[in-house]
């Protein structure tokens, strides 16, 4: 966090204040998060927020929306919905089907409410997700433009390290084992326009979380971070900055005899509040 000197003092932002001896004070109902150099400030005043850690155990997320998350599953009998465990510290998970078929067959979907808009401005989206395995799937985890369906928003195309972007508009990290590099992969498109992917040179380990960071600009630009690290470069028309998202978490798979999961520790998404 940076302040500026003046003739009479310090020129600081509403949330804080100077103390007696010009020490920086936090304001009640205000908090300041982030690393050293990308602080922000967070508060019910300033900032709209949606977090949840899964704690609880015992929930299974559907198409009814449930403490603000819905789940769908496809039609293979293996699949099973995004369901909130006794594990501790809490976690949602979810089960992808035993076959290669599609999105529509074998894949789980953890959705919310189309509540959030880029240009919001300082719109964050966080989220700390391991795989239980790395070969033979598809996941993507970020922002959607839609609630109504079953739908993987980016995947590969099957052709190299090309992809398919299914949604409209959708920003997020992907990775899918049909891409020749079998990496994080940061994708985006905005009014069905593909932003330029860029490779993130992130490799998942199986078994292990990774802390996934995607910052929108008000104009639709997005960065991304992974355990904390920037990867690559801001992403240009990641996505329409007047489109409604919601955060998303997605997977299907590539592989037969297999059912891998997708657990999610917590999602954090914010925004400025209007």
């Amino acid at each position: 966090m940076s302040v500026t000197r003046t003739a009479s003092g310090l020129s600081v932002p509403n949330e804080i204040c100077v103390g007696p001896s010009n020490e920086l004070m936090v304001k009640r109902g205000s908090l300041i998060l982030g690393d050293t150099g990308r602080q922000y400030f967070h508060g019910p005043q300033r900032h709209v927020v949606q977090f949840d850690d899964f704690e609880g155990g015992g929930i299974a997320f559907s198409t009814t929306v449930v403490d603000g998350w819905r789940s769908r599953k496809g039609s293979d009998a293996q699949c099973v919905d995004f369901t909130v465990t006794n594990a501790i510290e809490g976690t949602a998970v979810g089960t992808i089907g035993d076959t290669t078929a599609s999105m529509a067959v074998s894949g789980v979907q953890l959705d919310s409410g189309l509540c959030w808009k880029s240009n919001q401005g300082d719109l964050v989206f966080e989220a700390r997700v391991k795989l239980s395995q790395i070969t033979l799937l598809s996941v993507f985890i970020g922002f959607t433009d839609q609630v109504s369906a079953l739908e993987m928003p980016i995947q590969s195309a099957a052709s190299a390290d090309t992809i398919t972007t299914n949604a409209t508009d959708a920003v997020g990290f992907m990775f899918d084992t049909s891409m020749t590099t079998d990496t994080w992969h940061l994708v985006g498109v905005a009014n069905d326009v593909d932003a330029t992917r860029q490779n993130s040179a992130s490799v998942p380990v199986a078994a292990t979380y990774q802390v996934f960071r995607i910052e929108l600009s008000s104009a639709g630009v997005a960065t991304f971070y992974i355990d904390g690290v920037q990867a690559g470069t801001a992403m240009t028309g990641a996505v329409t900055a007047t489109v409604a998202l919601t955060p998303v978490i997605a997977g299907f798979n590539r592989d037969t005899s297999n059912t891998p999961t997708i657990t999610a520790d917590y999602v954090y998404v914010s925004a400025n509040r209007s």
